[in-house]
């Protein structure tokens, strides 16, 4: 792996903790490098360490799937309840 490959370490914590867009933007604030190569070093570093992080960063989401399923759990609670009363 060159060093251009190898990754700031807070930019693999960002990885680990599942934050890929905040992992980007590390990247590129601390090399100065454009969105494009950004994405690129992630993904490549991503991809050769799949077992290490893979998982994570792709199971992890923005959480806004889960705010939405909450949302429409309360509305659909609420209707049940109107109409049973």
């Amino acid at each position: 792996m060159t060093k251009q490959n190898v990754l700031p370490v807070e930019v693999i914590d960002a990885l680990k903790a599942g934050r890929k867009v905040d992992a980007i933007k590390r990247l590129r604030k601390l090399r100065g490098i454009g969105l494009t190569e950004s994405k690129q070093l992630v993904d490549a570093y991503i991809e050769s360490n799949s077992g290490d992080l893979g998982a994570s960063v792709q199971k992890a989401g923005n959480g806004y799937g889960q705010i939405v399923l909450l949302i429409v759990g309360v509305f659909l609670i609420f209707g049940i309840y109107r109409y049973l009363t």
